[in-house]
Parts: structure tokens; sequence; C-alpha cells
């Protein structure tokens, strides 16, 4: 690992630095297994002693890992954390992007930020866990596929839920620049197909316009959106549910009836909100659309294609572990709402209270030169060894 002398003055132990650089090395992108860096979580764990469960996907090339440490038997402390990053292709690195790099008192790589710091952060973090989580156990549940809309964490989650003695508590790691952030809002994503008939421009009636149709359903989607801003949450920006329309694509020439055409939308939904809704009218806009289409050619039709969905965290701002949070964070600050989604939300609608809080700023994340201050990394480790006496202490002084 490169370093180049004038480091910040607050550093993290050699073990986090170590680790954090052998985790940024696996290219643990979403396209391909994240078995590498499962591999290498697992053995770092037996090394300590700390059995793991693995949980795979379908095709087995993928996999979640959960672990405890400590009584199983009792409420403990879950911490949260996704093992894919996203890809780098395109972007200027001026630093090897799967190569941690120290400079002028940061550490840079892919994930250094999202999130592999934080979990790098939490593996330095298990030799004390071991010592320390006498009274209480802590669990660590490590998820792949993040980046791509949440889709690995639901069986991990369930199997969270499902343990002896659910958590008391879940903090998810995500970066948050260390503030306690209590909510989010939901997200799902969808992308339309939209096939019509082909034809001469000359001739448009005995063709059916596949680009027309999506445009009315995205004129459509702008008005449900529109209609949605009145109900509101002054926590946060903006203040309401939004209706997206990131993408269409169609038509190939002026003189030709386009024949397909390709829109991806998403919402995202405040507390509250009734997103059960939103997706019904979303769906009628469609099956009218669709109508349309098939009645000037049989042929036609438009194909939804889900990309991605998670429900949003809405912890209460009065949790009193959000304060005890704080105050092991050195603050007396109110919880925050992030702008972001996460995975927090499905612990949270499996009934375990979840909070966010990492190292790292979200608005460095999936960028070139992606980066990591060596005094957050520290900041967090800090945290890291407070929560760990907090396994042990009396109940009275406990986190929750």
């Amino acid at each position: 690992m490169p370093v180049e002398a004038g480091a910040a003055e607050d550093q993290p132990s050699a073990e986090l630095l170590r680790l954090l650089s052998d985790l940024i090395a696996i290219p643990s992108i979403s396209a391909v297994s994240n078995l590498p860096v499962i591999d290498y979580i697992e053995a770092y764990l037996a090394g300590h002693g700390v059995e793991s469960c693995r949980l795979p996907n379908a095709a087995g090339d993928k996999a979640s890992l959960l672990a405890t440490i400590g009584p199983a038997d009792r409420p403990g402390l879950a911490l949260s954390a996704h093992t894919d990053v996203v890809p780098v292709e395109g972007q200027g690195w001026s630093t090897p992007p799967f190569a941690a790099t120290i400079r002028d008192g940061r550490l840079y790589g892919r994930g250094s930020s999202d999130m592999k710091g934080f979990l790098a952060t939490v593996l330095a973090a298990v030799p004390d866990f071991v010592r320390r989580a006498t009274v209480r156990p802590v669990h660590l549940c490590f998820s792949y596929d993040e980046e791509v809309g949440c889709a690995g964490a639901p069986d991990l989650v369930a199997a969270t839920a499902a343990l002896p003695v659910p958590p008391a508590l879940c903090l998810v790691g995500e970066p948050s620049s260390l503030k306690v952030a209590r909510a989010h809002k939901g997200k799902f994503a969808n992308r339309l197909v939209v096939t019509g008939k082909g034809g001469h421009s000359a001739l448009p009636h005995r063709a059916a316009n596949a680009v027309a149709a999506a445009a009315k359903i995205v004129v459509g989607l702008e008005a449900i959106g529109a209609s949605l801003r009145t109900i509101t949450d002054a926590a946060f920006e903006p203040p309401y549910t939004t209706v997206h329309v990131g993408s269409l694509h169609g038509g190939g020439a002026l003189n030709l009836v386009p024949d397909r055409a390709v829109l991806e939308y998403e919402v995202r939904t405040i507390p509250g909100a009734d997103a059960a809704g939103i997706r019904a009218r979303i769906d009628a806009l469609v099956a009218e659309v669709r109508a349309e289409l098939i009645a000037q050619a049989p042929e036609a039709g438009i194909a939804v294609e889900p990309i991605s969905a998670y429900p949003g965290l809405d912890t209460p701002a009065d949790l009193p572990a959000a304060a005890k949070l704080a105050w092991l964070l050195g603050s007396n600050a109110a919880p925050i709402t992030l702008a972001y989604g996460t995975e927090a939300g499905l612990y949270d609608e499996a009934g375990i209270p979840t909070l966010v809080c990492g190292p790292g700023d979200i608005a460095r994340a999936h960028k070139a030169d992606e980066w990591i201050g060596l005094d957050e990394l520290a900041s967090a480790e800090r945290l890291m060894r407070r929560l760990a006496l907090t396994l042990g202490d009396a109940p009275t002084d406990a986190l929750f």
C-alpha cells in the first residue's frame, strides 16, 4: 500500500489500514462474484475464533455472511455492511482504484467510503468484540448486491430477524460523515420496454409509434409526480415523494416509425407515503397506453421490468439509542435524515430498530478517486471500541 509522508495526526491503527487495503484490493463489483471477499472475511473471523454462516444466492456465485459474537440468547447489536462496490470503467482515476493509496491524510480506493471503510473498521474491532461481548452479543451482517438495489439483503435480513433473540438495534454503516441518521426515503424503479409496429413515416396510420407511446407515459409520470408534492415531510430534501424519468431511448431514423422504445423511471417515497397506491396509478397509466398501442397493432405491447425496490427508513427521532450513539461519538446533535437509500429500511421493516452511521461521505462515493479521511477512520475505530464496551456494561449503561 503506497504511503506518502504528511498524513494526518489522528491515525487509525495499522491493523485497520491493513484490512482496508486488503478489502479494496478485492474488486467486488456487483457484476461479478463477491465470494473472494466473503472468503477473506470468513477466514479472518475464523482466525479470531468466530464462526460465520454463509447465505448463498440461487446461483451460488454470491453470498452474504452472518456471524454472532457473544451470548446469542440475549438481545444485541447488529452491524450491517455491504461487500459490493460500483464499477470504475470510464472514470479518470489518478490512483489505482483497487489498491489503497494514502496521500495527504486520505486513503484512496474504490469502496473506501462506500463502504469498505466501515467494513474494515468492524473487522478491526473483532478482537475487542470477542473480549467484551459478555452481556450482549454483536451480530455481523455482510450482504452482497446492495449497489444494484439492495438485491442481496432480504435473505440476510430475514436470517438476522430469525435469530434466537433478534437484535435490539441495527447499525448500518453507510457513509454519513459519522452523523447518526434515522430516516431515508424508500424507492422503486422499473424499466418499460415499449414494442410498437414499424413503418414508413409517410404512412404513420399503418404503424404504431413506440416512442410516442413512451412519451405519453413520461407525461403521465410527470403528472403523477406533481400531484404528490402536496404531501410533505420537512425532514427531507425535497420534502415530498418524487417521480423521476431517468432515460428514454427509441427510434433510429426520422423517416421510420419507431417500433421500440425503452424508458426507465424511479419513485422515491417519503415515510408514510402510499407506495402501493402510487404503483397502482402508474400501472393504470401503463395499461391505458398499452391498450392504445394494441388497438393500432395487435402485436404491440409494453413489458415492465423491475430494476430495484427497497423500503424507506423511519426510525423515531426520540429512539434512546440514537442519543446514546451520538454521545458515544461526542455529539449531542439530533439524528439527521438521508437523501440516499440503504439496506436500513429492510431491517426496520423486519422489526429491528435501525440507525445509519458510518465514516466517509456519500458525495465521494461512485466517483473517480473515491477516498476516506484517516481521521474519519480513526474516529470510527474509537466508536467501535466504545460500542464494544457497551456489550459488557450493566443494562443501565448499555446502548439499547
